[in-house]
């Protein structure tokens, strides 16, 4: 497509080919345009891109529109290989389509993602729409046991009904959707790269298998490799995409870490296999069980935890509660949840757990220059977590109580109660013992 004359062959009315444009031009979780598609619809977006016409963005705040006049050189200079049709063409011969919002296959819960969702998705395959998702993440190099932990998890995971999201790399990804596939269950695969590219190569027979079983998403146009910066934008879809996420192996750098962070940024509950001490692909894991999140240990545990059915996969009855509510009514409820306590990796690499908007490390102590640590007051906690503590029995009278009962005795659904216990748990307020949760 000739950049001179691509303004008049662009139909803006054309939602899917202004979409599958954007893809084309802007790299994934772009900052810039999840600020400015508050304020522009994808049409007008391109429209500024590709006319630069001051009127276009003049109604934007003035810092976003300096923003986007800086970048647009750029931007246009990535019109010259923009070709929809060819794109199409590929993803065709790779036998992929591209869905958009509203289309039968969307995977709604990216929707969730708001302003950093994808324009659209190319998938192989197709997204089961009712059955809950569980992301399960971990270490690329994981350990002989990090890799049974994830198979075995997964598998017990799909038997249940279960769909395993995860991203089809080594390690970790690979173990999950093998064991997920091992059960004849349906498994999810997210990549960094382009529809039509196979990474990692060792995985070809694997991500084919996927592809023929369950589904294969990558939000990239075709031909697009993967970098550092794309897998890092893939992991908010993975963590999109799970009503919980499940972090197997982890060390205190890691990208599934980040996972664990969008996923409590978006409500989903936050889960961790415990690991040994002496690990170091099981610091970060243990970690996030110190901050808050569920241990997870068996497959029907993690679905029971959520409050769903681990034979059906379905939500169950609240006893003295209404009738039994269904998986896309508890996959709403747990994107709306509250975040639990994770663990973040900083830019300077410096880890740090996030608690209702407030760091771990800043709520428990702030160092001082001239001296020791000072404890920094923590926000107070909402209404809904107040009333998940109120009905907690006392770790002394030696009774613990479980996610459904406090369900039930709280009107609240079971994912938000776990995210409510996630971030009591991440103030040392409430702890979690063999039968439930007490306080502590």
């Amino acid at each position: 497509m000739n950049t001179r004359s691509l303004d008049y062959e662009i139909d803006y009315a054309d939602d899917r080919l202004v979409r599958l444009l954007l893809g084309r031009l802007i790299e994934p979780d772009d900052h810039l345009f999840a600020e400015l598609r508050e304020h522009a619809p994808p049409a007008a977006l391109l429209r500024a891109i590709v006319r630069g016409e001051p009127s276009a963005s003049a109604a934007w705040p003035q810092r976003l529109a300096a923003r986007f006049a800086a970048r647009r050189p750029g931007l246009w200079l990535r019109l010259a290989s923009a070709d929809p049709d060819a794109d199409l063409a590929v993803g065709t011969a790779a036998d992929a389509r591209f869905l958009v919002p509203g289309d039968e296959g969307w995977p709604c819960a990216l929707d969730d993602l708001g302003g950093r969702a994808p324009f659209g998705v190319w998938m192989i395959g197709a997204f089961p729409p009712h059955a809950p998702a569980v992301s399960v993440v971990g270490a690329r190099a994981c350990t002989g046991y990090g890799n049974q932990a994830a198979g075995q998890l997964s598998a017990e995971l799909a038997r249940s009904g279960a769909v395993v999201v995860s991203g089809a790399a080594l390690g970790v990804d690979g173990a999950a959707h093998r064991g997920a596939l091992a059960v004849g269950g349906l498994t999810v695969a997210v990549l960094a790269c382009g529809i039509d590219r196979t990474y990692p190569a060792t995985h070809a027979a694997l991500i084919q298998a996927i592809g023929q079983r369950g589904a294969v998403l990558a939000e990239l146009p075709p031909g697009t490799s993967p970098t550092r910066f794309r897998f890092l934008a893939r992991n908010r879809l993975i963590a999109a995409l799970g009503l919980a996420t499940v972090v197997v192996e982890a060390a205190v750098r890691s990208g599934s870490l980040v996972t664990a962070r969008l996923a409590a940024d978006l409500g989903r509950a936050v889960f961790a296999v415990p690991g040994p001490v002496t690990s170091r692909q099981s610091t970060g894991t243990n970690q996030l069980l110190c901050d808050g999140a569920a241990p997870a240990v068996h497959g029907v545990q993690v679905l029971s935890e959520l409050g769903l059915d681990p034979l059906t996969a379905a939500a169950p009855s609240v006893p003295g509660g209404s009738a039994p509510r269904t998986v896309a009514a508890a996959e709403a409820d747990g994107r709306a949840g509250m975040a639990v306590a994770v663990v973040s990796v900083a830019a300077d690499g410096v880890a740090v757990g996030d608690v209702g908007g407030m760091s771990v490390a800043d709520a428990v102590a702030t160092p001082s220059p001239s001296g020791p640590a000072t404890p920094r007051p923590l926000p107070p906690l909402d209404p809904l977590t107040v009333l998940v503590r109120e009905v907690l029995p006392t770790a002394r009278s030696g009774r613990a109580a479980g996610v459904l009962a406090l369900a039930a005795e709280t009107g609240l659904e079971p994912a938000r109660v776990l995210a409510a216990l996630g971030l009591l748990a991440g103030r040392g307020q409430a702890v979690k013992t063999g039968g439930g949760w007490a306080l502590s």
